[in-house]
Formats: C-alpha cells, structure tokens, sequence
C-alpha cells in the first residue's frame, strides 16, 4: 500500500500529553508568580498603610523605657518586655550601626555591626536614656498571611496545571467514545458514513486505518454488487443464446426424424443442426472460459521480450487467419521499437483468437481492418480496427469475448480498452512496459 501524505506525517500520543503536561507547569508557575508578587504587593501596602500594631508597641516601649529610664543597651529590662508582648523580631541601631538584636545574646559593641537595610524594614525613633536610636519590631502578624497567600498562590498554579492536563485528557477519551459509536456504526453493516479522523498522533493514525478499512469495504461490496448484476446479465444473456440454436436445432432435428421415417434424409438440415451444435459448444465454451479465468489468481508470466518478438507471431496468425475469411489487412502502421513486456503466451493467444472471432463474426468484409503500435510513457498498446457489418448481418452476442479479453489482460496487469459505436470495432490492448531489469 503506499504511503499518503498523512501517514508520513505522525505524531506521539505521548509527545502529546507531554506538551500538554509542559504547557499546563508553564501556565500553573506563571500563575503562582503573578499572584504570589500581585498578592505580596497588596499584603505590604495594606500593612504599611492601614496595620498599626507595630507603631503602638513603639510608643509602648518609649514608655517603658522612660518610665524605667532604659538606655539603647539595656539588654537584662528589654528581654522580659519583648517576650511579654511576643515581639518576633526586636533590634535596635543608632547612627547605622546595629546596637542590640534579640536573636543574639547580649550587647552588640558599636562598629561592630552595620544596621540592617531599611528598605524592607520600617525603623521607629525612640528616646531612651542614653539617646535616642532606631527600633525595629516584628511581631510576626503577617507572616500567616503571607504563608497563606503562597498556599493559595501555588494551589491555583496546580489546578491551573492539573485542569489542562485533564482538559487533554477528557478530549482524548471523548474522542476514543466517538471512535467507538463509528466503529459499532460499521459494525452494524453501514459503510457510507466516514471515520472522523482527528489529529496525526496513535489515535489519528487509528482513525484514518479505519476509515480506510471502511472504505475499502465499501468499495469491494459496491464492486460485488456491480459483479452479481454483471454476471446476472450474462447468465440471462447466455441463456437466450442458447436458446436461439437450441430452438433451432430442435426444429431441425425433428425434421431430420419426419424424413427419416419417410426413408428420405435430406443431407441439407443434418449439417444446419450441425451447425447449431457449434454455435452450443462456442457458447459453453466462452461461459466455462469466463468463469474460469475469473477464478484464476493471475497469469503465468513469461520472461521479457521485445514487443517485435513478443506480438510480432501473434499478429501474423491473426493476419493470416483473417484473410483466409476474406479481410482485407492493413498492418503497414505497424513499427517496432525496442521497449520490453512481459506477458503469458497462454492468454495472449486466447485474446488473439477472440480478437479474430469478433472479427470474423462482426466485421465487414468489405473495408480493411488495421492493425497499428501505440506507444506511451508507462506502456505499449497493440490497436486492431474495422468497419462493423450492417445490423442484421450478424446476430448479437452476450459480450462475453471481450469481457474475457478484459480478465486476461487485467490479470497480465494490463488492459483492454473496446469501442463498437459508430460503425466500427476497435480493440486496444495495453501492456505495461518493462525495463531490461524487469522493472519499470
């Protein structure tokens, strides 16, 4: 079978899930980014706005600290107020150099430390004992919110992922459902609606074998169909054949048994039954040749010759046996060139003689027939040509010659092509060239 556009143009179901699987962790991380940086952006401006727990604790702890007059360093008073109020974070810094931190024991010396960068951190002014300096306090109340807000923020990336996958996935299984509905569709025996094929992935390559199937079903029982009628009209033809000589070959031979038991014979109706005996044989003998060519599951192939060669004998029995009828032969079109066929001498002698027998059967005597070499690209053609007789002259046949020229030269993967309108009856007989190889 050869291969279409399609089928050399696949993809991977797999690739495909995968690219739905990419796609759907892009969509969910950019997700959780937006919101996340959105969220965090709301959460700092609300807090820094409208959040006024820290700024309390501020003029609480000036208080405090003037109320016990506490200096910047006064580790051993701060530590029981910080964890009092549970203060997270607690630092204190004058002229940009970190004094105390909570999270380290003790006092920190002066230039030992730099301040922590501000830019994150909301410094307050408070006056002890000692001087003023820089608070910084943290009591943890935002970090649930931000805690909460990455949760929210990766769980929607997920679903954003997840809901893509699915959504490749749902269209995949509704897809196979489809399949299937068509499949049972076939099954049930009707053919003429197609295959939906969707895709180029394992299940698109599915979808197009199938519709390929159905169709060549639907074309063999169309094909059977059109066979059954053909050989129907053949039957009904062959037998009204029959009939005509078997009628009067009925006639006759009752005549013949009139006269025998008058005691005179006539020698003249003997050979008209006769006759019509042939015509019987000729007739079961172009059926049991029909049926059993297409029986036949191909010709037996001779080996390659040149068309001179291989038609050039062939032809010459045809041109012999016709003038001995009393046609006139023109053949002087005919020219070899050396270009290669391959044929069966079994079959090409029995489309010769069925060529001469509708010659001989419907041809006019009168005009010439032709006999001429047609040369294509892919394949050679042996022409024969006459005028038909006038109607009347000849008694109509059932077809069955030239339906078994057909079947030989089909089986010899050629051709035959037949006209017998306007007066005249032509045959072409294709033959498919073949190099010296043997291929074409």
């Amino acid at each position: 079978m050869q291969m279409t556009g399609y089928e050399n143009q696949s993809a991977s179901l797999t690739g495909k899930m995968l690219k739905d699987l990419l796609s759907g962790l892009a969509v969910g991380a950019y997700m959780i980014f937006l919101l996340y940086l959105g969220g965090m952006n709301m959460l700092q401006q609300y807090f820094s706005t409208y959040y006024t727990g820290e700024a309390e604790l501020v003029e609480e702890l000036g208080e405090y600290a003037r109320r016990r007059r506490l200096g910047a360093t006064d580790v051993r008073k701060l530590i029981p107020w910080i964890e009092d109020k549970g203060i997270r974070e607690f630092k204190v810094a004058r002229k940009g150099w970190l004094l105390f931190d909570a999270s380290y024991p003790g006092v920190i010396l002066p230039g030992r430390k730099e301040q922590p960068d501000s830019k994150w951190r909301a410094y307050y002014h408070v006056a002890f004992a000692d001087g003023d300096a820089d608070v910084y306090i943290s009591t943890g109340f935002d970090v649930k919110y931000y805690r909460a807000l990455l949760a929210v923020s990766v769980v929607s990336g997920f679903a954003a992922c997840l809901g893509i996958v699915i959504s490749g996935m749902k269209e995949n299984v509704a897809y196979i459902q489809r399949l299937e509905k068509e499949v049972d569709i076939i099954k049930r025996g009707s053919l003429q609606e197609a295959v939906t094929v969707k895709g180029r992935d394992e299940l698109g390559q599915l979808a197009y074998g199938l519709d390929q199937l159905r169709r060549q079903l639907y074309e063999k029982r169309e094909m059977e169909k059109e066979l059954r009628a053909a050989q129907e009209k053949l039957v009904l033809g062959m037998s009204h054949d029959l009939r005509t000589p078997l009628t009067g070959l009925l006639a006759y031979m009752e005549v013949i048994k009139k006269q025998e038991r008058e005691g005179r014979l006539n020698r003249e109706y003997i050979d008209k039954a006769y006759d019509k005996i042939l015509q019987i044989k000729h007739l079961s003998d172009q059926m049991f040749e029909y049926f059993f060519i297409d029986s036949r599951q191909g010709a037996a192939m001779e080996s390659l010759e040149e068309i001179s060669s291989a038609f050039g004998d062939y032809l010459s029995e045809l041109c012999a046996m016709l003038e001995c009828c009393g046609f006139s032969v023109n053949a002087k079109s005919l020219q070899w060139k050396p270009v290669f066929v391959r044929f069966s001498t079994d079959y090409l002698g029995r489309i010769i003689n069925n060529v001469f027998s509708n010659i001989e059967r419907y041809g006019d005597k009168e005009k010439q027939v032709k006999i001429w070499v047609i040369y294509e690209p892919y394949r050679v053609g042996i022409a024969i040509q006459n005028s038909m007789a006038e109607p009347g002259q000849y008694v109509e046949g059932t077809g069955i010659g030239i339906k078994n020229i057909s079947l030989m030269m089909e089986q010899m993967g050629g051709a035959a092509e037949v006209d017998m309108k306007e007066g005249h009856y032509r045959i072409v007989l294709y033959f498919p060239l073949q190099s010296e190889n043997g291929t074409l």
